[in-house]
């Protein structure tokens, strides 16, 4: 009887423990990273009167055992570790996790590891960052912030934890040093088309030195600081925007003055013949019967096939005048006067060989050595030297040509306009000069009226000595420009403004220009900060087929460190991802470099591998440190320490230290925190059950005393 008793007894003792459990549980609902327990009921010790037999090969079967249970206990309150529910919050510095792991914490600065699931951190007045309580989390800390300026951009948001644990804390007056630029890249587009929008005048020069055609070592003029740059004429638009596209041979005649030749014309009656320009004249002429002078048939003659020769004749004072005024578009028979074939009957006076030359043929090559001799020219310095030595020449063809002493200048001005100046050379007698400009033609070569029409500006019907000189319509090239700050090592921005220029039909220039004192190196010493002769060469899809130089060597001239190497990333041999040239507007898509300036801390928020990244003033963000998760064998075993930590015990196993998102380790979240797993509905439907138990156990209580109170009165 007395065993009913303290079973029912023992019944009460544990629903009361499972009370006080689940009592718990529901207080801590609204706990942060609270883990629910329960109860784990087990009954005790039985009391065996006989125990169990097996079944005899003849005879008796086995019979069970015969026993009685002493009541029920609690062995245990278990932790479940199941996932709460995340809440966004509003602070930076929250930290739920996702998964399994515990936030390692520590009350002593690492002495001692506790750990929790509570991510409600803060920092305090040290810059340390503890939990409510005061624990101060670990983690790894990066403590090479005064390198930053050597890291890879990937390396900004990677902090080694691989090293031993560290208390987490951050100088809320750190600053990130400067970092200099050491890369600028680009993306851009350079028109490859037969009509450009962007265009600069080409560059000037003058007519007293001559300047290299490779465009590396340019020449800058004294007075106006001009840079002086041999140019590639096929590559170049007029003021239209629309390109020349020279093939080869095509070019102009340039015609200084009219051709003129002056002979006597002898009577004949029989057939006379001359040769003028390669065209065959002939005509008889019988004066007493047609009434026409020899002298007046020989020019009709002539005249009748002017369009062939380009030569008029015209009679005066008893002799025959030929003039060619140099004006019809084509080859070499419709220019000057030439003696081709010697004449004869009224023509006997005109020997082959004979010539008055005042109109030059000037035909572009792509040959970067072109023959001068013959008039070809491939760059502006090729044709401005050719013209203003012919040009001379026929001024004064008596005097020998000099470039110093030349009486008339041919310039490219500041304008890109090619400009012809009869200067006063001195002496008493004005040499006046008639400019015309056309086309040149033949049966290989067409006519290119583009730049025909370009240079036909330059006519005049005289160019006065000392007067005012004449010049073509503007002259230019395609352009792109983009700039982008650099910085030092000191921090301070540098523009550097990149300038690109058509040299060709796939090739282009570039200059690279930074603000004084700033120097670059390599570059000329009169303008030290600027760089000429970057070279671009395309490939016939657009695609860049390779650039010099790489790198440019720049002084800021501030104290900073120097040189400072900035390597130009303009893309990949083949590639698109850098500079094209398409028949495309130019435009620039990207401009970006390595470098930033000083910056103070502002700000700190997590990422989801748990690391502390702090934005700068700068503009960039660098991961400062990184939280430690733990995890255990046995989460169940750890010890609760109160205060949302837990601590290691003998059941647990020893803690297995690493970053979020690795091994069993979860992610986490920052501005979130974990909720309590308390469910109530189940905990609420559990205190039910329990207390339907601890009424059972108190019924098997009270009739074990009314069966024991009947036994004392059978005495009576």
């Amino acid at each position: 009887m007395l065993r009913s008793m303290w079973s029912g007894v023992s019944g009460m003792q544990a629903h009361q423990i499972a009370l006080d459990v689940e009592s718990n549980n529901i207080a801590n609902v609204n706990t942060v990273g609270f883990k629910y327990s329960r109860a784990s009921f087990v009954d005790m010790l039985s009391q065996i009167k006989l125990i169990a037999t097996s079944p005899y090969k003849n005879g008796l079967g086995g019979q069970n055992d015969f026993s009685v249970g002493l009541g029920v206990g609690i062995d245990a309150t278990t932790k479940v570790f199941s996932q709460g529910n995340t809440q966004n919050t509003d602070v930076k510095t929250d930290l739920a996790i996702e998964g399994e792991g515990f936030f390692v914490i520590s009350p002593d600065r690492g002495t001692t590891r506790n750990y929790t699931r509570d991510g409600e951190f803060v920092f305090d007045a040290n810059g340390n960052l503890v939990t409510t309580g005061g624990y101060v989390v670990q983690g790894w800390v990066r403590d090479d912030i005064k390198n930053s300026s050597k890291m890879s951009e990937t390396d900004f948001f990677k902090v080694d934890n691989t090293g031993p644990l560290k208390n987490i804390q951050i100088d809320p007056g750190m600053v990130m040093p400067a970092r200099a630029t050491t890369e600028v890249s680009l993306r851009a587009n350079l028109n490859a088309g037969r009509h450009v929008d962007q265009m600069a005048s080409i560059f000037a020069l003058d007519s007293s030195a001559k300047t290299p055609s490779d465009g590396i070592n340019p020449v800058y003029d004294s007075k106006t600081n001009l840079t002086q740059m041999a140019e590639d004429v096929g590559a170049l638009f007029n003021q239209d925007g629309d390109a020349f596209a020279l093939n080869e041979n095509q070019g102009i005649w340039v015609s200084y003055k009219t051709s003129h030749m002056v002979n006597e014309i002898v009577p004949s009656d029989t057939t006379n013949t001359i040769g003028l320009n390669g065209t065959q004249i002939s005509f008889t002429n019988d004066s007493a019967v047609s009434g026409v002078s020899t002298l007046v048939a020989a020019q009709n003659a002539i005249n009748a096939v002017k369009d062939k020769t380009g030569i008029e004749a015209y009679v005066n004072g008893g002799l025959l005048s030929l003039e060619n005024k140099n004006e019809l578009d084509g080859d070499e028979k419709v220019k000057n006067i030439r003696v081709t074939a010697s004449g004869t009957g009224a023509f006997s006076s005109f020997i082959q060989g004979d010539a008055d030359i005042t109109s030059f043929r000037y035909r572009y090559t792509k040959s970067v050595s072109p023959d001068s001799a013959t008039g070809q020219f491939r760059t502006t310095e090729d044709l401005r030297a050719l013209m203003q030595y012919d040009a001379n020449m026929i001024k004064e063809p008596t005097k020998a040509y000099s470039e110093s002493t030349a009486s008339v200048s041919v310039t490219v001005n500041k304008y890109g306009m090619f400009e012809i100046a009869n200067k006063d050379n001195g002496d008493n007698e004005k040499q006046n000069l008639n400019l015309f400009v056309s086309g040149y033609a033949s049966e290989n070569v067409t006519n290119n009226v583009l730049f025909k029409d370009t240079m036909k500006s330059l006519n005049t019907a005289s160019l006065i000595e000392g007067g005012t000189a004449t010049s073509t319509s503007k002259i230019g090239h395609a352009i792109h420009t983009t700039s982008i700050d650099m910085i030092d090592s000191l921090g301070t921005k540098h523009t550097i403004r990149f300038e690109f220029y058509k040299t060709g039909g796939a090739e282009w220039n570039f200059r690279a220009i930074v603000p004084e004192p700033s120097e670059i190196y390599g570059s000329s010493p009169s303008r030290p900060n600027v760089f000429e002769g970057g070279k671009l060469r395309f490939n016939s899809d657009g695609s860049l087929a390779g650039m010099n130089p790489p790198v440019l060597q720049i002084d800021p001239k501030n104290g900073s460190d120097a040189p400072q190497r900035v390597n130009l990333k303009f893309g990949l041999s083949g590639t698109f991802g850098g500079l094209t040239s398409v028949d495309k507007i130019s435009e620039t898509y990207a401009i970006n470099q390595d470098g930033y300036q000083a910056g103070d801390l502002m700000d700190v928020r997590f990422d989801s591998n748990g690391s502390l990244l702090g934005a700068f003033s700068n503009g960039k963000s660098l991961a400062l440190a990184q939280v430690a998760l733990a995890n255990f064998a046995n989460n169940t075993g750890l010890q609760s320490e109160g205060g949302n930590v837990f601590s290691a015990s003998g059941n647990s196993g020893e803690a297995m230290i690493g970053a979020a998102n690795t091994g069993r380790r979860g992610g986490v979240s920052g501005s979130k925190l974990e909720m309590s797993n308390v469910d109530l509905s189940r905990s609420l439907t559990q205190l039910i059950v329990v207390q339907r138990g601890f009424q059972a156990n108190s019924k098997a209580v009270t009739t074990s005393d009314q069966i024991l109170n009947t036994l004392l009165n059978l005495k009576q």
